[in-house]
């Protein structure tokens, strides 16, 4: 594929995740499913667990969708749904090492739950890996998450 083209279609990807709401800093998410809508708020403590994989080498220096530049070496992460600036702690259960990350980006890959930067993953214990099963607990909300949650 020549590399117009695989920039036009990155570009295009990039411009529709930032045109939906959540890039607004909306305090709900809605999410229609084949039977129902449902809204998923986001509160500190909140737990998940899943699968994490790690990127950084193919993105750095590239722009990730909340416009900050991708930086391998920084404790960030993707994640679907969380609003960027939420800062979440990600244990690896094989190894129980811990790092808070912060979500500057969306992802990660259909299977996995978040997409952690190479540092985090050094410091899980998960690089060599590739991915690892982990439990993200919510540590904390963007203001302007809490403050539109307040209003409604």
């Amino acid at each position: 594929m020549p590399y117009v083209t695989k920039l036009f279609i990155l570009v295009s990807l990039c411009c529709s995740l930032l045109a939906g709401p959540a890039h607004a800093g909306e305090t709900t998410r809605k999410s229609k499913s084949k039977a129902e809508t449902t809204e998923t708020q986001f509160a500190v403590g909140q737990k998940f667990t899943g699968t994490s994989a790690w990127y950084g080498l193919r993105a750095y220096g590239r722009r990730t969708a909340s416009g900050t530049t991708f930086d391998s070496s920084q404790l960030t992460a993707a994640h679907k749904t969380l609003p960027f600036g939420t800062l979440v702690k990600v244990t690896n259960k094989q190894t129980k090492k811990s790092v808070v990350v912060q979500i500057t980006d969306r992802g990660p890959a259909p299977g996995y739950i978040i997409d952690i930067s190479r540092q985090a993953a050094i410091d899980i214990g998960m690089l060599r890996q590739g991915s690892a099963s982990v439990a993200l607990e919510i540590v904390s909300l963007p203001r302007s998450y809490a403050s539109n949650a307040a209003r409604k």
